[in-house]
């Protein structure tokens, strides 16, 4: 007979591909009972099994996981994680991969609501980079909030201590009870329609998991993503984390603290401005000193270069003087010679036989001129 036969890496492999094509990677639900738990090692990690009365499987919480659960699981402590089946194909046992854990007696509720948050975080609502950063300086602030509660009044003690001239807005909303998600919403409505906001506060104080039940709801969730400005979540107290607090941009512990996040102190930033102005009046002063240097140098370097120029057309000028008096006919007249012209004509005379007797001659000499008539003439001998 054929036989097809795996070697037992092929079978883990196979069995594992069985089981996450079954469950297709998607978190499932499960209660049982810790048993063997272990979360001494180095890693972090929490190894242990769950088990019920008829069987049990393997678990595994990785350090990143078990960092969000709020308290240490003890063997024989009754739980609902939630898992994701999968196969350590090195030992070829299946176990479940825990990302969340609450003790059973929590109820229907907080099934729900973890269910909600994964359903939310595999969305992207939650993901840093559609966080929005909050303003330098916000002018005007919209508040949601019970305008009735200490939230309001811690908020807004902090906020005009910090910096009195900051305008607050408050969006009135029941912040617990049935009505509250509808009211919240109604609120949130109210600040999304004004075009003159910085920056938008959710809070209220601190209260019991039923008290916070509203800013776990789906819509207000939604609601909050969707906004046009920055929001910043503070509701209850720091040890509660709501679904609001993860969608908005910024979670802050208490009203007070989102205070001190929604605006900076007034003395601070104007120190700031002050130092900022020293540093660019020396800035100022150290590039006109150095500008001046640098024109000091050009001017400087300018002279000397037009100084040259100018002694280089002197010294050219009276070199061409000098060759122009040099061939100035008058500057020969100064060594004893005299320039000979026809009286009536003005022509001047290079030739002894142009000339007839008794003929009226202009002599032209070094200084002034000398008038006479030809007596005879000599024809200049040959050379």
């Amino acid at each position: 007979m054929d036989r097809k036969i795996y070697s037992v890496s092929e079978l883990n492999s196979s069995i594992k591909d069985a089981i996450e094509l079954e469950f297709g990677g998607e978190t499932v639900w499960v209660g049982g009972e810790i048993s063997g738990f272990k979360g001494h090692y180095a890693s972090g990690h929490w190894y242990f099994s769950l088990k019920d009365k008829q069987s049990q499987i393997s678990a595994v919480c990785f350090r990143g996981s078990n960092q969000q659960i709020k308290f240490v699981p003890e063997n024989g402590m009754d739980v609902i994680c939630a898992a994701r089946v999968g196969v350590y194909e090195k030992d070829g046992k299946y176990q479940l991969y825990v990302s969340a854990m609450e003790p059973k007696g929590v109820g229907a509720d907080a099934l729900a609501l973890e269910k909600l948050k994964q359903k939310l975080f595999e969305e992207g609502l939650f993901d840093d980079s559609k966080k929005c950063p909050l303003p330098f300086l916000s002018r005007r602030i919209g508040v949601v909030t019970s305008p009735s509660g200490a939230a309001v009044r811690d908020f807004l003690k902090v906020v005009y201590r910090r910096f009195p001239n900051v305008e607050v807005v408050i969006s009135p909303a029941s912040v617990q009870g049935d009505s509250a998600p509808a009211e919240i919403t109604r609120a949130l409505d109210r600040l999304y329609g004004m075009d003159d906001l910085d920056l938008i506060v959710v809070t209220r104080g601190g209260g019991s998991k039923e008290d916070l039940r509203a800013f776990n709801d789906e819509g207000i969730a939604r609601k909050i993503a969707s906004s046009p400005f920055p929001v910043i979540s503070a509701v209850g107290h720091e040890v509660d984390m709501t679904i609001a607090d993860l969608v908005s941009d910024v979670r802050a512990a208490t009203p007070s603290v989102a205070a001190e996040f929604a605006v900076r102190e007034k003395g601070e930033i104007l120190e700031n401005l002050a130092q900022l102005r020293l540093r660019l009046s020396r800035s100022l002063t150290n590039r006109v000193d150095m500008f001046s240097m640098q024109l000091d140098r050009l001017a400087a370097g300018f002279r000397h270069h037009m100084t040259s120029r100018i002694e280089n057309l002197e010294r050219r000028i009276e070199n061409y003087s000098g060759k122009l008096t040099s061939l100035n006919p008058f500057s020969v007249l100064e060594r004893g010679y005299a320039i000979v012209s026809k009286e009536e004509s003005g022509e001047i005379v290079q030739d002894s036989r142009t000339l007839e007797l008794k003929e009226k001659l202009v002599l032209r000499l070094s200084r002034g001129r000398a008038f006479c008539s030809v007596e005879g003439t000599e024809k200049e001998p040959q050379v």
